[in-house]
């Protein structure tokens, strides 16, 4: 009795579609589902894309799912619309093609032809099929020829950095003058136009000049503050070394932070100057435990480049010296995230105990601790 009542809700919503079926295919219902309820055919849907809730119209099945529009073979209805479903396919059929189908769909439910669900023959004909296809690979080589041609226009615009960056080469073509954050094997490069704009100093900028002076940035920057830019920064801590009246330096400064995942990272900067605004009480060797505003700013001490800083510091706190990690210790955490993250077990590790031998461990870490310790060593005495 169920199943009757909802196809008997079914039809109305169904002659709601064959009747607009001008303004392209309609599911049952939209929440967060993009793509399914479509509001030109019923404004109700409307509520649900703009808010993400759940509106939802009585049906006993839908014509598109995969399962339904192109058979068992291709889907499978139990497994839900979510999974299953083809009405972006559906979107490329004629008005006429749309019309049939549904009128089809409805003649089927209507003589029991979705009674048994364990064998569903494809709504769809074989030309509607081809149809599909033939649109989908126009649309495609469209797509193709536009992107060919936006790209050909975005290496001429780029034409003077290419000269000056020629491996850059590639980048230049797909992401100039784009809105994209790029992550490159070297370093980030923020291609916004309108990106310079909040880099202190840079408010002269040309576009070609914002973009030359990141590249050439690459290594020089503060990278963990980079880090926190990017990402999630969680709080700073650090000693007091210097204080000149209006600036003050650390010693050095623990970066805390959170990367989108979920997973968290910690690492330092040596030598961090800061405005003494939020400071004034404190003294030299004071440790302090805050949070600030990381930015990014112009360097010209030796030619161009963008580097990160802190400013406007906030919950400023004194804690005691042990609090901060040694050098050895900020290692140690970056060999075990390390090691973690290679692991061969990470699958069946719950990042609480560790399923690796104990000494195995212990002796990896010791030696990994000595090859840091090492480039460290080399690193300072150059």
């Amino acid at each position: 009795m169920k199943n009757e009542a909802t196809k008997k809700a079914t039809i109305p919503v169904l002659n709601m579609m064959i009747l607009h079926a001008d303004k392209g295919p309609s599911g049952f219902w939209t929440g967060d589902q993009e793509g399914c309820g479509n509001p030109q055919i019923f404004p109700e849907f409307e509520k649900g894309l703009k808010g993400g809730s759940l509106v939802q119209k009585e049906h006993y099945l839908c014509p598109w799912n995969t399962a339904v529009l192109y058979g068992s073979a291709q889907g499978n209805v139990h497994s839900g619309c979510y999974y299953s479903c083809s009405i972006k396919k559906a979107k490329y059929l004629s008005t006429e093609m749309l019309k049939k189908v549904l009128i089809r769909f409805r003649t089927r439910l209507q003589n029991g032809g979705y009674d048994n669900l364990e064998q569903m023959v494809p709504l769809l004909t074989s030309d509607e099929a081809e149809y599909i296809e033939e649109q989908m690979h126009l649309e495609e080589a469209e797509q193709n020829h536009r992107r060919k041609k936006e790209r050909r226009e975005r290496l001429k615009k780029a034409a003077s950095l290419i000269k000056k960056f020629p491996d850059e080469e590639c980048l230049f073509g797909t992401y100039y003058g784009e809105k994209e954050l790029v992550c490159t094997y070297d370093g980030t490069i923020d291609f916004d136009p309108e990106g310079y704009k909040s880099v202190v100093g840079a408010d002269r900028f040309t576009y070609d000049e914002y973009l030359e002076v990141q590249i050439k940035s690459f290594h020089k920057t503060r990278d963990w503050f980079e880090t926190c830019f990017h990402n999630i920064p969680l709080g700073f801590k650090g000693c007091i070394e210097k204080n000149t009246g209006k600036r003050i330096c650390f010693q050095r400064i623990v970066v805390e932070g959170m990367y989108p995942d979920g997973g968290c990272f910690v690492g330092k900067e040596d030598h961090v100057w800061m405005d003494i605004s939020g400071f004034e009480g404190f003294q030299v060797g004071d440790c302090l435990s805050f949070f600030a505003e990381i930015y990014r700013y112009v360097k010209t001490g030796n030619g161009k480049q963008i580097d990160f800083g802190l400013r406007n510091p906030e919950g400023i706190k004194q804690i005691k010296a042990y609090e901060l990690p040694t050098d050895e210790e900020l290692m140690e955490q970056e060999i075990g995230q390390m090691l973690c993250e290679t692991c061969y077990l990470e699958e069946h590790c719950n990042r609480v105990s560790c399923l690796r031998p104990r000494n195995d461990m212990r002796n990896l870490k010791k030696q990994m601790l000595d090859v840091l310790k090492s480039r460290h060593a080399a690193d300072d005495s150059q």
